[in-house]
């Protein structure tokens, strides 16, 4: 037995926070049409490898009122699957939630797609053995009750079963654990042979067997979904499971550090293209470039860095040759020990002030509406974000004391 487990396609992902008057029109339709571009490698891979069967989990489309046009182009992979006598299996999630009858999608007879409730559906392998898979997709956004309770327990009338679920390990500390939550006992105690996971777009396995997987999106769309993805291909070996993770995204989003020098901020912009072209890298890169110091940087520098006027200056260099370099800069920070108020303004006062006031919580609340952009709030509870945001407003109060002359009312 051979399949791929792939989830969170989100095809046609709008990219949101990227376009601006600088990337170029060619880069901006790479990154728009990345999704696509990974999900046809998969299907490619799929058809060379000759694989039984293919299982998508859920959020297939990165919003439940997709284009006709993106379900054509999914129509066309579908079908390319068919021609190969390839069944693929299919459970929707939060993104591409759907409560209406399967068989009104129109799909291709190779394609199965899970209803509402838990079921339970056969896949003959060419072998003669019988595949059970098990799943069910979201009828709307919210399935905050622990579906995996409705799944039935493994049987001996099938030589293989196979969980697929769209949701969250109930012990993951964030928002997405509101979505079918199910805990690591509860799929074990199915004694299932594999449960095919998605919903988070980080790769992981969840069992020391690496038979509890989820296989992470197959396209990065923004810096919080950093290094290769793709999809996982399972091998049988006798009455084992054997994952090996196949890579088919064109764009891969990393953080590059680079050391902050002596230059002045009219240098520093080419500075660091130039370190850019020793990279070398053998595909598409998005990067958040991280200047890296030890010491203080200077109060101009910070300013740069924190109007993005650093960043413009960045790109505008970086749009000529983004090509030869094979990589795209979409933001710069800095690394740096907490900047310090150094003028009459008593630090010990403002050190309190920053412990009372300044924290996740009260950023959080801040940020208001904001939260419900997916890339603004997605970039608001990544590990680095507090300290930065916390520098920024720290630079902006030095800039304001400088221009006073040092002094505070």
């Amino acid at each position: 037995m051979k399949f791929i487990h792939a989830a969170d396609l989100h095809l046609d992902s709008p990219f949101l926070g990227l376009q601006n008057h600088i990337i170029p029109s060619k880069l901006w339709s790479l990154i728009r049409e990345s999704t696509f571009t990974s999900f046809k490698k998969m299907v490619d891979d799929a058809i060379r490898q000759n694989v039984d069967f293919v299982l998508l989990v859920g959020d297939l489309f990165d919003r439940n009122d997709h284009s006709v046009r993106v379900e054509t182009r999914f129509f066309e992979e579908l079908n390319r699957l068919a021609d190969h006598q390839i069944p693929v299996l299919i459970s929707f999630g939060n993104h591409d939630y759907f409560n209406g009858d399967p068989s009104q999608l129109g799909y291709p007879a190779n394609t199965t797609v899970f209803p509402n409730k838990v079921t339970t559906t056969n896949v003959v392998l060419r072998s003669g053995q019988r595949v059970a898979v098990t799943g069910f997709s979201f009828g709307s956004q919210w399935v905050k009750r622990p579906v995996i309770e409705d799944y039935p327990q493994a049987t001996g009338k099938a030589e293989w079963h196979i969980g697929m679920l769209h949701g969250s390990l109930e012990s993951l500390h964030s928002p997405a654990a509101h979505y079918a939550p199910f805990t690591l006992k509860q799929l074990q105690e199915k004694n299932y042979d594999y449960w095919a996971l998605g919903h988070i777009h980080k790769r992981q396995s969840l069992d020391e067997r690496g038979t509890i997987n989820y296989s992470g999106n197959i396209q990065g769309r923004h810096i919080n979904e950093p290094g290769e993805k793709g999809y996982l291909l399972v091998k049988s070996d006798q009455q084992s499971l054997k994952t090996s993770f196949v890579a088919t995204a064109p764009i891969v989003w990393e953080e590059l550090r680079l050391p902050l020098g002596k230059e002045t901020v009219g240098a520093l912009a080419n500075t660091l293209v130039k370190k850019l072209e020793a990279s070398q890298f053998n595909k598409m890169h998005f990067l958040r470039i991280i200047l890296t110091n030890r010491s203080q940087a200077p109060i101009n520098v910070l300013k740069a860095i924190s109007d993005g006027t650093l960043l413009a200056a960045v790109q505008d260099l970086n749009s000529q040759i983004w090509e030869q370099l094979n990589c795209w800069v979409t933001s710069v920070k800095l690394a740096q020990e907490r900047p310090t108020i150094v003028s009459q303004l008593d630090q010990t006062y403002f050190d309190q002030a920053r412990d009372d006031l300044f924290t996740a919580d009260e950023l959080r609340a801040l940020a208001g509406s904001l939260k419900r952009v997916a890339f603004i709030n997605q970039d608001l509870t990544a590990d680095d974000s507090f300290d930065d945001i916390f520098n920024r407003a720290t630079t902006l109060l030095q800039e304001n004391i400088d221009d006073q002359g040092g002094g505070v009312e």
